[in-house]
């Protein structure tokens, strides 16, 4: 009994070191389970803030989202604008190239014009030179009185001469017969007796 008291004592005393341990072990355990917990607890603030973080986020979320719609309607706006500017440069494109059309067309005949009034423009210089040269400012000035009463000019022409002139082929045979009337008459003067010596004497009273 003393050999198996003495044993167990010592089975006990190893209990007694294994008991150590474990509480030794037990205290570590709970040493880091504070510190788990402890962990845990930052875990969880962190959590917190990553949540926090979460919700700012999706608030800016919406916030980009609204954002995006209004950039997206203003996309919308852009390209109706887009289209009437692109519809507005076509018709400003077709006006362009109608004017080129006519410049086109108005070069190719101011072309023909100087090919034509070229050699009657430098025939014309020396003239022009001329006149310029030979006119003095009270002949200008003339001139344009002149053409001032062009209007009156040509009313009296209308309504006084040519009636006038319209008449003159009835009045070519009067004439005729007039001038024959005057030839005999004439040749009656002649052949009066001592005629051709009063005529005579009245040239040479004229000549004197």
């Amino acid at each position: 009994l003393v050999a198996r008291a003495d044993v167990v004592a010592e089975g006990a005393a190893v209990l007694v070191a294994r008991a150590d341990v474990v509480a030794e072990g037990a205290a570590a355990l709970v040493a880091r389970a504070d510190t788990v917990a402890e962990g845990a607890a930052t875990l969880v603030g962190r959590a917190d803030t990553v949540a926090e973080a979460a919700a700012d986020l999706v608030a800016r979320a919406d916030t980009v989202a609204e954002g995006a719609a209004t950039l997206v309607a203003g996309a919308g706006s852009v390209a109706e604008g887009a289209e009437r500017v692109v519809g507005r440069a076509s018709s400003v494109a077709e006006r362009a190239d109608g004017l080129v059309t006519e410049a086109a067309t108005t070069s190719r005949t101011a072309g023909e014009l100087l090919t034509t009034y070229a050699p009657i423009a430098e025939r014309a210089a020396p003239l022009a030179r001329r006149f310029v040269d030979e006119f003095s400012e009270a002949e200008v000035r003339a001139a344009i009185r002149l053409v001032d009463q062009l209007p009156v000019f040509t009313e009296h022409m209308e309504t006084d001469i040519m009636p006038i002139l319209a008449t003159l082929d009835h009045v070519g045979p009067d004439v005729h017969e007039l001038l024959e009337q005057l030839k005999e008459v004439r040749q009656a003067i002649n052949g009066i007796p001592g005629f051709s010596y009063f005529r005579r004497r009245g040239e040479r009273e004229e000549s004197e």
